[in-house]
């Protein structure tokens, strides 16, 4: 039973090192596939579907301030804070297109709202589109609606429903013009392959530690049963 154990704890901890490998060859992947595609543009109306992460769009449309969202629990150099997102109309007919307009700090009390700068009616917008996964723990949009409605998470479904709206299930991040909204760190891997890798060394590391504190506790073991015989009838 105790050698079982100790089997299923190595192979574990050996698999929890295969996967962060995996997950580090995934993150390389996309990383090549964001500096392909940083120079080609895409035309509008973009596909409601499929994959648009990286490209380039630039597009001309009106401002739907009254729409603006907070995304909450956001972090930039160790600074909590949120996503400033609001919605591109670029007519009637079509959908919205939601631009991160940056990161602002939180203030210190959670009941307060950031102050927000007025926006212009029109722009044209220069950017890069993003389509961040969310957390499969906390995916919920869980509108807190106000001035300024803050969410909790991007669930393109939920917030369509709650605009009662369609919307491109994408967020372009806005690189011109450069002086509306805030400071707009290129984050579109949450975590680098780099990371991934120490992660997989200290799995792997772990194991390593694992098996041989197991070889000792049994060459002890053994050494304890060949000292000590057990005594057989003649």
């Amino acid at each position: 039973m105790i050698r079982l154990a100790t089997v299923a704890v190595l192979l574990t901890l050996v698999k929890l090192g295969l996967w962060q490998l995996d997950r580090a060859a995934h993150k390389q992947q996309l990383q090549q596939q964001y500096q392909q595609r940083a120079q080609q543009r895409l035309q509008w109306p973009l596909p409601t579907e499929g994959d648009l992460r990286g490209y380039q769009l630039q597009i001309s449309g009106n401002w739907l301030p009254q729409q603006a969202l907070l995304l909450d629990n956001q972090v930039v150099d160790g600074q909590v804070g949120y996503r400033y997102l609001v919605p591109l109309q670029v007519s009637l007919e079509q959908p919205w297109l939601l631009v991160d307009l940056g990161f602002v700090a939180a203030p210190s009390r959670r009941e307060q709202l950031p102050a927000l700068p007025p926006l212009p009616s029109r722009s044209v917008v220069l950017g890069r589109l993003l389509q961040p996964q969310p957390n499969r723990l906390a995916d919920q949009l869980l509108p807190e609606v106000g001035v300024v409605t803050r969410i909790q998470a991007l669930n393109w479904s939920q917030l369509q429903q709650h605009w009662q709206h369609p919307l491109i299930p994408a967020l372009l991040w806005l690189q011109q013009p450069q002086q509306l909204g805030f400071k707009r760190p290129w984050q579109p891997i949450n975590m680098a392959a780099e990371k991934h890798h120490a992660y997989a060394l200290q799995w792997f590391s772990l194991a390593l530690a694992w098996l041989v504190v197991a070889l000792l506790l049994w060459r002890r073991n053994r050494k304890g049963t060949t000292a000590n015989p057990v005594n057989r009838p003649i």
